[in-house]
């Protein structure tokens, strides 16, 4: 269980409303963590993706779950980091459960031009 000075740590490393972590790195990708319960983190990858073919469309989605995890990783790398600076505890994430989705919003049926966003979600367990 985190105290609340390491609770207030988290709250202010995840907070993208204000300071560095407000800043996109990205246009069209977004990262955002929330804090859901007293030992639980969700982060959601967030991102739009064109495809121009049916077969592109399962190239690009092997390509994205790798991107996804990827950030989603060096994320939890970067708050674990920077807990260890503000607190000098160590913070433990296990990830519990990760899921992924892609919900195409632009189609037109004289073109194969499909634009999607992709999502990524995954839970960690603080320990």
């Amino acid at each position: 269980m985190l105290s609340i000075r390491q609770t207030d740590a988290i709250g202010q490393i995840i907070n993208d409303t204000w300071g560095e972590t407000s800043t996109p790195r990205s246009p069209s990708a977004s990262c955002g963590v929330k804090l859901t319960s007293a030992n639980t983190l969700s982060m959601l990858y967030t991102t739009i993706v064109t495809f121009a073919t049916e077969k592109s469309l399962h190239e690009q989605r092997r390509a994205l779950d790798l991107e996804s995890s990827e950030i989603i990783n060096s994320r939890s790398k970067k708050i674990k980091k920077l807990f260890k600076q503000m607190t000098g505890d160590t913070l433990k994430l296990s990830e519990v459960s990760s899921d992924d989705s892609l919900e195409i919003i632009y189609f037109n049926q004289y073109t194969p031009l499909r634009r999607a966003y992709y999502r990524r979600r995954a839970v960690f367990e603080i320990g």
